[in-house]
């Protein structure tokens, strides 16, 4: 059973993830836990401690109201089975708050929306789902703000091989569940022997009693635009994908894909965290 963790702001870009995850755990026998995160301010002075004190606690028991309509609001709406418990909790930072609950918890998956960014917007303000998926332990899926869950048919995984069976291990129990059609692809710049690539890919898959997979290896020099074209024609109901601790060089030019598809996908984007010692690093 699969224990589905989703953030909430009350906006309308948080319900549409709710609903994603609904349904997600109604597909799988799953549970589902709606958390709001109060970012606690610190005092400046002694004498403001007691007003932010009782201002945390005032938004605190709003908060439940407004968590209590919206889970009986969507249960009704969806017709769901699901067991789903909600929670208000205070914290510094959001990304290490949501981590902290999502380990408490022992939550397999969170859920959060994500909204299209693009230019100095992107490259200053990033996002919550962003950060999150910097640094989350827990498979995070970024579902767009108009996604409509249709199940995981086909998925798109997106690899550039350098740890393949380990990112296999880790993916396939996650989509198995579902039956889908595993579609990976690994994209060269034009110029790049595939041969061998297709051979190394077809003696990985050999390893795996799962046998629902599609593999390219796709010739193109813009890794972003052949991914996006490759995820539209394969009419992918979820791309899948692996991050890991960012260089220096990285934060800078803001080169890692996973990062970039989370802002500009039109499918949600399963994003898995990647470590150095996973990576062989």
């Amino acid at each position: 059973m699969v224990n589905i963790l989703v953030p909430t702001d009350f906006s309308q870009l948080s319900k549409s993830a709710l609903k994603y995850a609904i349904k997600i755990a109604d597909r799988l026998g799953g549970n589902v836990t709606v958390l709001h995160i109060i970012t606690r301010t610190r005092a400046l002075r002694n004498s403001m401690m007691d007003r932010l004190l009782m201002s945390d606690n005032n938004s605190i028991e709003n908060s439940e109201i407004m968590l209590e309509r919206l889970i009986r609001t969507m249960s009704e709406q969806y017709k769901t089975k699901a067991s789903i418990k909600y929670n208000v909790v205070r914290g510094a930072y959001f990304p290490s708050t949501l981590l902290r609950e999502a380990r408490r918890r022992r939550s397999g998956l969170i859920v959060m929306g994500t909204r299209g960014a693009s230019g100095l917007t992107k490259a200053v303000l990033g996002s919550n789902t962003n950060s999150v998926i910097e640094v989350s332990h827990v498979p995070v899926l970024a579902v767009p703000e108009n996604a409509e869950f249709r199940g995981f048919r086909n998925v798109v995984y997106a690899s550039d091989l350098s740890n393949l069976e380990a990112e296999l291990d880790v993916l396939v129990p996650y989509i198995e569940k579902f039956g889908s059609v595993i579609h990976l692809l690994h994209i060269v710049p034009p110029g790049t022997h595939i041969d061998a690539l297709e051979n190394r890919i077809g003696d990985v898959l050999k390893k795996y009693t799962y046998r629902n997979f599609i593999t390219l290896v796709l010739v193109d020099h813009d890794v972003d635009a052949a991914l996006e074209q490759y995820v539209q024609n394969a009419r992918a109901d979820v791309l899948a994908m692996f991050t890991h601790e960012p260089s220096f060089f990285e934060k800078v030019f803001d080169r890692s894909v996973t990062r970039r598809m989370a802002f500009h996908s039109r499918v949600p984007l399963l994003a898995f965290r990647q470590t150095r010692e996973d990576r062989g690093l």
